[in-house]
């Protein structure tokens, strides 16, 4: 099986919560399709993890060069 894309695992979390939200599922089908979303979850919070960490931004300095430094994680 190829793996999927960010976009891809991510359209498939937003599937399952629409799933569950409408609350026509069972409760076996409701625990299998909360397992695949804790797994997709963890998985796309990786690659943005992942994704932070190799964005940097480059910032002026007074004599007009520039200085490459990382981009700063959210909340920060």
């Amino acid at each position: 099986m190829a793996k999927k894309t960010f976009e891809e695992e991510l359209a498939r979390l937003e599937e399952i919560a629409e799933l569950m939200d409408s609350g026509e599922q069972g409760l076996e089908q409701s625990v299998k399709l909360y397992k695949e979303g804790i797994e997709l979850a963890i998985r796309c919070k990786k690659q943005l993890d992942g994704a932070v960490g190799t964005v940097s931004m480059l910032k002026e300095k007074a004599d007009g060069s520039f200085v490459k430094q990382s981009f700063p994680a959210m909340g920060e």
